[in-house]
Order: C-alpha cells, then sequence, then structure tokens
C-alpha cells in the first residue's frame, strides 16, 4: 500500500469519527434538553404538583431514549418528546381546574354568606314589624292607621326578600352553566384528540390523504387549537413515513360567508398546518398550500353536520 492511499484512508477515518461524535453529541443534547425540561417541571412552584402520571410516563420515555439504539433513536426521541409536552400541557391543564375549582368554591361561600345576611336582615325586620304591630293593636285608631303603614312596610320587606331569593337563585343557574360549559370545553376537546389520534389514510385522486377536521380549529380563527397542536403524531407519521414524496395541504370552509373570506381563512388554515408540520421536522420544501375556500363540499351546507364535515384540512401524499 503506498503513501498516497494510507493518507486517504487516514482522512476517510477521520472524517467517520467526527460524524459520530458529532452525532453522539446530538444525541447527548437532546436527551440533556428533555431531562431539563422535566426538571424545570418538576421544580416549577406552580406547576409542580400537578401532572404526576405524565411527569413519571415521560421520564420513562426519556429513559427509553437514554436506552436506544441508533436505529430506535429518532422514534425514541418524537415519543420522549411528545410526552414531556404533555406532561407540560397536562400540568398546566390540572393548574387551571385547580384554580377554578378555587374560584367557584369562593363564589358559593360568597353566594352563601350572601343569603344568610339577607336571611337575618329580613327576620330582624319581621320581629320588628310583630312588635309595632302588638303596641298599634293598643293604640287609637291614628295608631292602628300607622300599623297599616307598617303593615305596607312588611311587605314591602317580603317582596325585596323574595326578590334577593330570585336573584341567589339565577346567580346558583349561572355558575352551574359555567361549570357546564367548562365540562363541555374539556369534553370537546377529549374528543377532538381521540379524532386526531385515530385518523386514517385512504387513497385519493390525487394520492393517499389524511383529513384534519375543521373543529381543530376555534370558529372564524386560522390557528390551530392548542389540544391539536399537541396531538398531529398520526398525521407526521404519515407524511414522514413516504419522506420523498411531495405534499399539498388544501383548506376547506363551508359555505357561510363570502367567497373571498373563505378563499383566504382556508388559506391560512392549510398554512397553520404546514407550519405545525415544520415544526414536528418535516421538509418545508415538499409542501404546498392552496386555499380552496368552499369549494368541493363533502356534505349538504344546508344542515350543520354537513357545514361541519366541510370546515377541513387535506393532507395529500401526491402520487409521482
Amino acid at each position: 500500500m503506498n503513501m498516497r492511499m494510507i493518507k486517504i484512508l487516514a482522512v476517510a477515518l477521520l472524517a467517520l469519527v467526527s460524524v459520530q461524535a458529532l452525532a453522539s453529541s446530538k444525541d447527548d443534547l437532546d436527551l440533556q434538553r428533555l431531562t431539563t425540561s422535566l426538571n424545570q417541571l418538576d421544580q416549577n412552584p406552580t406547576l409542580g404538583r400537578y401532572a404526576q402520571a405524565e411527569r413519571a410516563l415521560a421520564r420513562v420515555a426519556v429513559q427509553r431514549l437514554e436506552n436506544a439504539s441508533s436505529r430506535e433513536r429518532p422514534h425514541a426521541l418524537y415519543l420522549a418528546e411528545r410526552s414531556v409536552d404533555q406532561a407540560k400541557a397536562a400540568a398546566q391543564l390540572d393548574q387551571v381546574r385547580h384554580e377554578y375549582n378555587q374560584l367557584q368554591r369562593e363564589h358559593d361561600r360568597i353566594l352563601l354568606q350572601a343569603s344568610q345576611q339577607d336571611a337575618e336582615a329580613t327576620r330582624r325586620e319581621l320581629e320588628r314589624e310583630r312588635l309595632q304591630n302588638q303596641l298599634a293593636a293598643e293604640e287609637t285608631q291614628r295608631l292602628q292607621a300607622q300599623g297599616e303603614a307598617y303593615s305596607q312596610a312588611a311587605q314591602q320587606a317580603q317582596l325585596e326578600a323574595e326578590q334577593a331569593r330570585k336573584l341567589a337563585a339565577a346567580q346558583a343557574r349561572s355558575a352551574a352553566l359555567a361549570r357546564r360549559q367548562a365540562s363541555l370545553a374539556v369534553a370537546a376537546a377529549t374528543a377532538l384528540r381521540a379524532r386526531l389520534e385515530g385518523m386514517t389514510a385512504h387513497q385519493g385522486s390525487k394520492g393517499r390523504q389524511m383529513t384534519i377536521t375543521g373543529d381543530a380549529f376555534a370558529p372564524g380563527r386560522a390557528a390551530l387549537r392548542p389540544e391539536a397542536r399537541q396531538h398531529l403524531g398520526k398525521l407526521i407519521q404519515f407524511v414522514q413515513g413516504e419522506p420523498d414524496k411531495p405534499i399539498r395541504i388544501e383548506g376547506y370552509t363551508d359555505s357561510t360567508g363570502s367567497s373571498a373570506a373563505n378563499e383566504k381563512l382556508s388559506l391560512q388554515r392549510a398554512q397553520a398546518v404546514r407550519n405545525a408540520l415544520i415544526a414536528a421536522g418535516v421538509r418545508a420544501s415538499r409542501m404546498t398550500t392552496v386555499g380552496m375556500g368552499e369549494a368541493d363540499p363533502v356534505a349538504s351546507n344546508r344542515t350543520v353536520s354537513g357545514r361541519a364535515m366541510n370546515r377541513r384540512v387535506v393532507v395529500i401524499l401526491r402520487d409521482k
């Protein structure tokens, strides 16, 4: 082997060692970043006491990442990052629920205190009227007329007490409605998560595709709901399963509103999905976005359920 060949082999070996060192350094940085993120969540004075189960699962996922082989590492890294994000989101949700429950208890306490004060005031007023009526019965006709005035005052007090009772009942109904709305919001978020995690691909005219339903966006808004951004794993696996294929993202609306506004909103929603995929590691150069507006409805726009089906974003792996 001549000297030139030896130099070439030495350079190649040095390059291989450098690549492995860089990969190992990046792996260590990923592991350190996720571990630091979990530690910060544990040490957070507000969020640290919430989402114990989710944080335990996240630590298991990080441990699996640390022990993963180089072949298993990309998937392990995705699962670890998703677990850490879910732990953070769960802690924040638990904190919001705790704060809401505290506010609700304080609200109920105030209502009860107000009702007790009103009842005591009414009792004292009625007792005063009783004594006055007793004295009026022993007086002259003039005092009897005055007693009638006191009777009218008592009726007014009773009317005010009844109005106070109705107000307390209305406030209680308002509080129950607020609790119901919060419960419905949690149920809607859970249903959305289930739909996103249960998405399946099917063959369309332009290629295999997945559809994100319109409830992944707030009404009239272009941004993805936070709970939707956190549960796009199936969609990410779908587009990354064939990394060489171009991706077309089509946004659709129902027929409500003007055509120009619908086209703009549908394009913005398609771009929001594109941005979420870029954040998840999908190459931006693979993706194109199109705002289709109210075109190509999949159901009748005359019904509420039909309009809901027409509001969607379709992600297509284009056939080459």
